[in-house]
């Protein structure tokens, strides 16, 4: 009788990724309302514009960057086998051994994951495994050694064939 083995998947990813991707969007977008309020306010009073425009141009620029880099950053779920990226649409199922690298990527606890071969995600993405990272980094750093030992593993039992194999 085949024994069935009780795979457990890990979630990698902070249960609130949408409120961080979006709540520092909208906090950043009410700021530069803000700067716009008393740019106008300042224009009225002296007549200068110039200064409330550069600032407004920087913060818009800030916008642009946030959003271009939190564009990628999935929820991430894994398992002896696979990575889980979860997205709204449809899953991305990832085997282990297409994994090159995991490897931190800012101080705010955003990770990296390099594919071998691109995905429909690219060659990289990104997760970000909790919200308060710096203060609780042992416990998160823990589980994404446990990803990092099981790419180990599946690279160590990937079957290599040789090109003019004839696969059945």
């Amino acid at each position: 009788m085949a024994t069935h083995q009780n795979k457990r998947i890990h979630s990698l990813s902070t249960r609130y990724l949408g409120f961080y991707k979006n709540s520092v969007l909208i906090l950043l977008i009410g700021f530069v309302g803000f700067l716009v309020f008393a740019g106008v306010g300042s224009f009225l009073e002296s007549g200068r514009y110039f200064n409330t425009i550069t600032t407004i141009g920087y913060t818009a620029f800030f916008i642009f960057g946030w959003i271009r880099i939190n564009r990628n950053v999935h929820r991430v779920e894994f398992d002896e086998e696979f990575l889980y990226v979860l997205q709204k649409g449809q899953d991305i199922l990832i085997p282990l051994e297409n994994i090159k690298e995991v490897e931190i990527k800012s101080l705010g606890g955003v990770y990296e994951v390099e594919l071998f071969t691109p995905e429909q995600l690219g060659k990289k993405f990104y997760f970000k495994p909790s919200l308060l990272y710096p203060f609780n980094f042992k416990k998160k750093d823990s589980l994404v050694d446990i990803l990092r030992s099981n790419i180990n593993k599946a690279v160590r039992k990937k079957q290599h064939f040789q090109a003019n194999a004839l696969h059945s």
